[in-house]
């Protein structure tokens, strides 16, 4: 691992009342002790000045964090100042200046990973924790960073290992007296036992990785529907431009939005009708694209002019699912709001006066506590799954063996299983695997 110190702004950009900056490396307090007007002690909060040489920058509280008790595994100093984006970077460079580079994205974890102060399973946690888009997601990422998923899969794997052990005794030794007369059907309740164990990790995996995945909502509606007003009043800004000129929006744009503890991705999307414009033409194609990959679809339809052969038209030749319609514009039909449960879904509400807005946030919270996952679920990935399921089919397939009597060849579906569960555990991991998971952290974590 490199023994060079690295040092990352650990809060998000712009202006707030304090920033977080991160070093992490060896000696560091006899490194950069000269920028501080106090001494640092270990895991102590010190009041402290900066200075490049004379020159004054901020008055901070900075921690000392010893090594080996740290996050990284290496001395790490947390320097807490004002939350201003100039005093932040000047302390950088005087950083830099001093021999400490700029850290890459997920390098203090990494470090972490590679001085076992975390497992593999544990620092795609983190990643995982930091993005998490709901409570439930937060509790999967806790369990996951607590252990809990890391015990299970040692759990497994120690059950895979003493069955293999087993039948590789009796193949190695068979006339010795040390050895346990290994039946078919020992091995076949064992092996049993832990296809059983799997498949309840599967399943919870399965559920994890749905919790880890950020829900997609697509605005879909013809131009002057109200589908811009929709957004913006959503949004509570002004993020898409609203005019009654047909075509106004003319490419999918993808919002983040907040609604209490939950969040999601929102696709403006350019409004759906016949063109000879081909800018625009291009425009629809991609409107269909996101309605086609999003979770789910809020169709807008003028309520004024009510569902068209036209809507129904476009809805069946493009197939869409998982629809939510709603009709905008009540303030000039005199409806009240309201929402209609039979499916699809139809809501009735104005995004000019904001009248039954809180409606399609209603539904979309339901949506989240209808998700019937239970409070051990842990956090996992596409990749976690496809070992377990691996490791199944290597021990499905050693169960055929053994009827068989075939035991050197289920020693060796023995070992492929246990090869494939504990890889989720990073044991041998690839440089390529390590970047892929590393790289998609934040900067300064």
């Amino acid at each position: 691992m490199n023994s060079e110190a690295i040092c990352a702004i650990a809060t998000p950009p712009g202006t707030s009342a304090l920033g977080v900056i991160r070093i992490s490396g060896p000696t560091l307090k006899k490194l950069i002790s000269p920028i501080f007007s106090q001494a640092l002690k270990d895991r102590t909060a010190v009041l402290t000045k900066i200075y490049d040489g004379k020159t004054f920058i901020d008055s901070c509280v900075s921690i000392y964090y010893q090594s080996p008790k740290s996050y990284t595994g290496e001395d790490v100093i947390e320097i807490i100042c004002h939350g201003n984006q100039i005093i932040l970077n000047s302390i950088l460079k005087l950083l830099n200046n001093l021999g400490v580079r700029n850290a890459e994205p997920g390098e203090f974890t990494k470090r972490a990973f590679f001085n076992n102060k975390l497992s593999l399973v544990q620092s795609e946690a983190v990643a995982d924790l930091i993005s998490a888009s709901s409570k439930k997601a937060v509790l999967a990422a806790h369990n996951s960073l607590s252990g809990q998923f890391v015990n299970e899969i040692n759990s497994v794997c120690n059950d895979v290992l003493m069955t293999r052990s087993a039948v590789e005794s009796v193949i190695n030794f068979p006339e010795d007296d040390d050895v346990p007369n290994l039946s078919q059907s020992k091995i076949l309740n064992d092996t049993n036992k832990v296809l059983l164990k799997i498949e309840s990790l599967i399943k919870n995996s399965e559920q994890g990785l749905a919790l880890n995945i950020r829900p997609t909502y697509a605005v879909i509606g013809k131009p002057n529907s109200g589908k811009s007003s929709f957004i913006n009043n959503l949004l509570r800004k002004d993020a898409s431009i609203v005019t009654r000129k047909k075509g106004t929006t003319r490419d999918s744009i993808t919002y983040e939005l907040t609604l209490n503890d939950i969040v999601i991705n929102i696709i403006d999307t350019a409004g759906i009708h016949a063109t000879d414009d081909e800018i625009e033409k291009e425009g629809i194609l991609r409107s269909i694209k996101a309605a086609a990959s999003a979770d789910a679809i809020i169709y807008i339809i003028d309520d004024t002019l009510g569902l068209t052969n036209e809507d129904e038209m476009f809805i069946r030749d493009n197939n869409l699912k998982n629809i939510i319609f709603v009709f905008n514009k009540i303030d000039l039909t005199e409806k009240s709001p309201k929402i209609d449960f039979t499916k699809p879904p139809k809501i009735y509400l104005s995004a000019k006066t904001g009248e039954g807005m809180h409606l399609i946030k209603q539904i979309i919270k339901e949506s989240f506590e209808s998700n019937n996952t239970t409070e051990n679920v842990f956090l996992a990935r596409t990749r976690h799954i496809e070992h377990l399921k691996d490791g199944l089919a290597h021990l499905t397939k050693c169960n055929r063996l053994i009827s068989e009597g075939s035991l050197d060849l289920v020693a060796e579906e023995l070992r492929l299983s246990h090869l494939e569960i504990s890889a989720i555990l990073g044991q041998n991991p690839t440089e390529d695997l390590l970047t892929k998971i590393f790289t998609s952290f934040c900067i300064g974590k």
